[in-house]
This record gives structure tokens, C-alpha cells and sequence, in this order.
């Protein structure tokens, strides 16, 4: 947890930023052995100098954009195994670390299987649910927010949450839209509407149902937890991310769906603006407590329907940047940089991002060509990416190689580089992962 000293208020962003990068480069660890603890201060000091923009002796090169569900593949774990047994990556992830011991801690995401299951989460397929076994997750689109319900949306986001989505997005969960208009709650008499619905039979099991999904999740945190301590503990410090999306992204991935979001630029545009900015300040004290609570230094977007083949630059600039920018505005005010997992391809993008404060991001790039980025952009922010998943998946360790060599020299003389993928691949080989991760230390 993050706690703010005592002259927080008159603290610049910058000085925040550092606060919260102290605070997560301090945090304890149990080390395994003195080599251990001298091999993760080398590593957590050569990546704050990176997040700082200060001199350094090499770029890292992290491989948990892509290479994550490969490490644990590679042994045998098949995908239902990452969505309900969780203990069975805890030793391929072990082997990763100490055989190819990589600048940075590489996990693997947490899915909650058996949660879900309690809980019929819709959004979602899964390995061992309706997929096979070797798969481990498929979204499934779609309208969760109907066209004539931005009115209800953008008059109280976090009400349509609670009483509309979420009853139509986890099936145990609909009973949910029993609950009152809460800011009604306010005299004696109010106390029935407050309590009928936890008198209910429905109500009653649903609350049971969430008890024994948050029991499962917490097995399931326990386990990834006290995998995360034992990486630490053999010496690999953790990025320090937050995951996060834009207003647009949460309408559209979420709400509406893309069918739903791409009718409503040209048929409900007003609505539509006025319900992304109805999610700014929902979406920053949110975004905050979360950094506070878990000590990250960064907000981690996942970046999905801003991509330059979504939409064209003008609706960008109308529809997706506006909120997303006052977003990541107030985050830089809060010390908390913001990581863009840019996917697809931002090369009509780079002047906006441009106009972020110096050192207020990470850009991660998928399949940005890189020249522009380090002419527009290198002097300002940090810049990560873009090794194509599809070259790890089908080209040869040469080619990788060539491609990983290029890029380490085109950044050489930028302030700060990471060496990391475009996006995620299940599939490619051992040789190819060290040429990805041997490109950084020559």
C-alpha cells in the first residue's frame, strides 16, 4: 500500500511520481540468499533508472507481453490449467526465472474460473467451461447497455453498474436490481428500502453465491501471491503495473459492444460524448485507490478501439482522446504514470500522445513503425515494444535476432527503452525467447 507523506499537497507531479516509484522500489522482500537480494537490487535499480529517464548501463528486455502464457505452455500446462489450477505454474514459472533469468519478474494473469463459474460471468468463455482444455479465454460481445440507456449511464455511472450491468453480466448476480436508489436513503422510514431486498430469498442466495466466489478467489490470490513472493524472493522485481482502460474502451468493450459503439459515433454522438465524460472522475478515483491500495506506480492501459484502423483520426480526436486525456492528466497530477499497451498500430496518434507532460508515460507500441515513434517521442517518455508476436510464433531465431538488434540500436541514444513485444503468442521456442532476451546485454 501506497501512503502519501505528510506534504503531499505541496508536492509537483514529478515529485509524487518519484514518491510512489521509491515506495514501490523499497517494498520489503523475503530474499532467498544474499546473491538473490544483490541480483533483484541490480535489476529493480537499472528499471527505476529507466522509469526515471536517467542514464543507465543497458535497455531490459521484458517478456510478460508476450512470451508469459508460452513459459508456463512450455511445460506442459495446458489452458484450463490457468483459469482453475493455479498451483500448477507456480514450478514453470520458477524454472523460467532460473534458467533464463530475465531483467523483470514475468507472471501470469489470475483467471478466476471457479468464480466465474459461481457467479455465470457471460463476457467471458473458458478452458474447461465451453472451451477445450488447451484454450484459456474468449470474449463474447455483447449489449449490456441498450442505445436508449446513456440517459440512466450518464446520470450515475456507478449506479447503472451496480443495479444494470452487473445483473446482466454475471447471472448470480440479478438479483442485484432489487437494490434502492441509494441517495434516497436518508430518513428512519428509508431504512425498509434499504433492507427489503437482503430479506429476500433471492438476494439471500445471491449474497451466499458472492461469499463462496470471494472464497475461491481468495485461494486463487493466495496461490498467485505467494508465487509472485517466491520470484521476488529468487531475485526478479515485479514491473509495478495497475490494469486499466479508457472511457471509450470501457463503453465499448463492456457496454455497448463494438457493433454498439461504432452505430453510436454516427447515430448517438452526443450521448455518447457525454457518457465518456461521465466516466472521468468514476474512472480516476478509481484508478487511484487502486494504485494506492496495491503500491503500483503505474496504470497499465489496454488499449482496443483507439487503433488506427478503428476509427479515423478526426473521430479520435471527437470520441477517444478528449476523456482519455483528462484521465491520464489527473493520474500525472497524482504521481502515477501511465503505461499505454498501444495495440494495432498509433501512427496517426503519435502527435497526441506528444502532448502528454515529459515522463508521464510508458508507450508500449504493437505495430507502430518505430522511426517516427523515436523522432516524435523518445525524448519525452519511455518507449517499449514492438517485437511482432507473429515473428516469434513463425520466423526463425535469426530473424528475431536481426529484428531485436535493430531495434535495441535504433533506441540506443534514447533516454529510456524496453525490449518487449508487440502483443501475446502462445506458441514459439526456447531459442527464440533468449535471442529476444540476449539482444539487450550485448
Amino acid at each position: 500500500m501506497f501512503v502519501r507523506p505528510d506534504n503531499w499537497n505541496e508536492m509537483s507531479p514529478l515529485e509524487r511520481r518519484s514518491a510512489r516509484l521509491d515506495a514501490w522500489q523499497n517494498a520489503p522482500v523475503q530474499f532467498v540468499n544474499p546473491e538473490a537480494e544483490a541480483a533483484y537490487k541490480v535489476r529493480i535499480e537499472r528499471l527505476r533508472k529507466i522509469y526515471d529517464m536517467e542514464p543507465h548501463d543497458r535497455p531490459i528486455a521484458d517478456p510478460f507481453m508476450g512470451a508469459s502464457e508460452y513459459i508456463v505452455r512450455r511445460k506442459g500446462v495446458q489452458g484450463t490449467d490457468l483459469v482453475y489450477n493455479h498451483e500448477k505454474l507456480r514450478e514453470p514459472l520458477l524454472e523460467f526465472h532460473r534458467e533464463f533469468q530475465p531483467d523483470v519478474a514475468v507472471g501470469v494473469l489470475p483467471y478466476p474460473g471457479r468464480s466465474w463459474d459461481l457467479l455465470d460471468f457471460k463476457l467471458y468463455l473458458w478452458g474447461g467451461q465451453k472451451l477445450p482444455d488447451n484454450l484459456v479465454i474468449q470474449a463474447v460481445e455483447g449489449e449490456y447497455m441498450m442505445p436508449d440507456e446513456y440517459a440512466d449511464f450518464i446520470a450515475d455511472p456507478t449506479a447503472f453498474w451496480l443495479k444494470q450491468y452487473l445483473p446482466r453480466a454475471y447471472g448470480a448476480l440479478a438479483p442485484l436490481a432489487m437494490l434502492p436508489d441509494f441517495p434516497k436513503i436518508s430518513e428512519s422510514v428509508d431504512t425498509i428500502d434499504l433492507l427489503l431486498p437482503f430479506g429476500m430469498p433471492p438476494f439471500q442466495e445471491m449474497l451466499h453465491k458472492m461469499m463462496e466466489a470471494g472464497n475461491e478467489l481468495m485461494k486463487t490470490l493466495g496461490i498467485v501471491g505467494q508465487t509472485g513472493a517466491m520470484i521476488a524472493a529468487e531475485g526478479f522485481p515485479a514491473m509495478g503495473l495497475n490494469i486499466v482502460k479508457t472511457p471509450f474502451d470501457y463503453l465499448g468493450d463492456t457496454l455497448r459492444g463494438t457493433k454498439g459503439i461504432l452505430m453510436d459515433m454516427y447515430r448517438r454522438p452526443n450521448e455518447l460524448l457525454a457518457a465518456c465524460e461521465a466516466y472521468v472522475p468514476v474512472l480516476i478515483k478509481s484508478i487511484v485507490g487502486s494504485c494506492d491500495r496495491s503500491g503500483a506506480p503505474t496504470a497499465f492501459y489496454v488499449l482496443h478501439k483507439g487503433a488506427d484502423a478503428f476509427m479515423s483520426q478526426a473521430q479520435f480526436e471527437k470520441f477517444y482522446w478528449p476523456t482519455w486525456k483528462q484521465v491520464m492528466m489527473a493520474l500525472y497530477e497524482e504521481g502515477i504514470i501511465s503505461y499505454l499497451f498501444i495495440e494495432g498500430s498509433y501512427n496517426k496518434r503519435l502527435e497526441n500522445l506528444a502532448q502528454m507532460p515529459d515522463k508521464s508515460l510508458v508507450c508500449h507500441f504493437d505495430q507502430t513503425d518505430m522511426g517516427p515513434v523515436k523522432e516524435i517521442l523518445s525524448d519525452k517518455f519511455i518507449i517499449t515494444g514492438n517485437v511482432p508476436a507473429s515473428l516469434m510464433s513463425a520466423g526463425t531465431t535469426d530473424e528475431v535476432r536481426a529484428y531485436c538488434d535493430n531495434l535495441v540500436e535504433l533506441f540506443e541514444d534514447a533516454p529510456a527503452y524496453i525490449l518487449a513485444h508487440g502483443c501475446y503468442f502462445e506458441n514459439t521456442t526456447d531459442d527464440k525467447l533468449r535471442a529476444f532476451m540476449d539482444a539487450v546485454k550485448k
